[in-house]
């Protein structure tokens, strides 16, 4: 398997990941990178992500995998693809695949919420629960953020709050830094902006 480190931002933030997996698999044809197809009546690209992206939220260090029927070169499959994708997407890296995206258990995310503070956060995260309504598989569920959220650190800007949050992400449990945003700031006019910076696994070491 070849891994590719890629960035999602400026108007690529607003791409689901639908279109995005669309969007890589005509990149590969187009870059002619020798991609292999699953057999069958419907043949597909193997192209696998790590921990698909909300709407609107920026990328600095995403993940895709894929495998291929023939070698070649990393920075040749880099610079191939990046003369092929929109702006907003670029290629940072490509290597063999030392990790499954299995063992990605959490990620780093860094807000800014414009017109809040540290002491609006502060007040927020001091109730003794944080209950929310959060959408699963099973239906909408009440979860207490008090209790998801693992990490954060927070700091005032000259026009708002700049918060740094540590959160669950990947198969086994995930919260979307959005659904913390929306319910610290349920204002309909809040501006805010979110950029998940990295992933770490289990034991607290960057992925």
């Amino acid at each position: 398997m070849i891994r590719f480190e890629f960035e999602k931002k400026d108007t690529a933030i607003y791409m689901s990941h639908l279109d995005l997996m669309r969007c890589m698999t005509r990149a590969l044809t187009r870059a002619e990178i020798p991609v292999k197809y699953t057999e069958g009546f419907n043949p597909h690209p193997y192209l696998v992500f790590a921990a698909p992206l909300a709407l609107g939220i920026c990328g600095e260090k995403e993940y895709f995998e894929i495998k291929t029927t023939e070698e070649m070169p990393f920075e040749e499959m880099k610079e191939r693809l990046n003369a092929t994708l929109p702006q907003g997407l670029k290629i940072r890296n490509a290597e063999e695949s030392k990790r499954d995206f299995n063992d990605i258990e959490s990620a780093r995310y860094v807000l800014f919420v414009e017109g809040k503070t540290v002491a609006d956060w502060e007040r927020f995260f001091s109730a003794e629960t944080i209950p929310t309504e959060k959408k699963t598989k099973r239906g909408m569920e009440t979860v207490d953020l008090k209790t998801e959220i693992l990490g954060w650190e927070a700091t005032d800007g000259e026009k708002g709050l700049s918060l740094t949050l540590h959160l669950p992400c990947g198969n086994r449990k995930n919260l979307s830094p959005l659904l913390v945003v929306k319910t610290f700031a349920p204002e309909e006019e809040a501006y805010y902006t979110v950029s998940r910076k990295e992933f770490f696994d289990k034991d607290g070491h960057r992925f």
